[in-house]
């Protein structure tokens, strides 16, 4: 606990300086040039710390979802924010309905910080598809980025401590949603380059 309490710490002050050295450098002329750069940063500390205090309090409400559905809302609700920064995210529908037994939000959550962390793994393409089988869906999200080390790739959302390229406590809190959908994730690296996330879950 003190050790993801030092972790946490450190994960908040990164976004919290760099807002506050664009502070330091703020005139009349330029407000308007950092004020979104500040506002971002300041926004990434607050994820950071939800998703710390979500991570300790996590309760997961089952309902029976529409997958494309929750796919189709969450392109939407990304789309200004991979619009501004030049990302493409494709996404393969499957021509039936998929129906899961599953807490919304919290899976559309991973779904975001799996996004979030291709972006910020230097990804300008993401593709996520899905294939059924034997009563299971396999959901993959592949991206162009940059590869994890292969020593590194089980401890990816092992606790909060193992940061490798972005892969910190909003991947730790995926891993535990997923598991308490009884499903698993795994990370793996693309032939070329990129990384794959893999989820499996159990279809209703």
């Amino acid at each position: 606990m003190k050790n993801d309490i030092y972790v946490l710490a450190h994960e908040v002050k990164n976004p919290l300086s760099v807002a506050s050295g664009y502070l330091e450098m703020l005139n009349e002329s330029n407000v308007s040039k950092y004020k979104n750069i500040i506002k971002e940063e300041v926004n990434n500390s607050m994820e950071i710390l939800n998703n710390y205090l979500e991570y300790n309090k996590l309760v997961i409400q089952k309902e029976e979802i529409d997958l494309n559905l929750l796919l189709v809302d969450l392109k939407k609700s990304m789309k200004d924010y991979l619009t501004s920064r030049g990302i493409s995210l494709k996404i393969d529908f499957y021509d039936d309905d998929i129906y899961l037994e599953a807490d919304y939000n919290k899976l559309k959550q991973v779904f975001y910080n799996i996004i979030k962390n291709s972006i910020e793994s230097q990804s300008k393409h993401i593709y996520i598809s899905y294939q059924v089988l034997f009563g299971k869906i396999r959901i993959k999200i592949k991206n162009d980025g940059i590869k994890i080390d292969d020593k590194d790739l089980d401890k990816v959302g092992n606790n909060f401590s193992n940061k490798v390229l972005g892969h910190g406590i909003g991947t730790t809190l995926s891993k535990k949603i997923i598991e308490m959908h009884n499903g698993k994730i795994k990370y793996q690296n693309n032939k070329n380059n990129g990384v794959a996330v893999i989820i499996t879950l159990s279809l209703s």
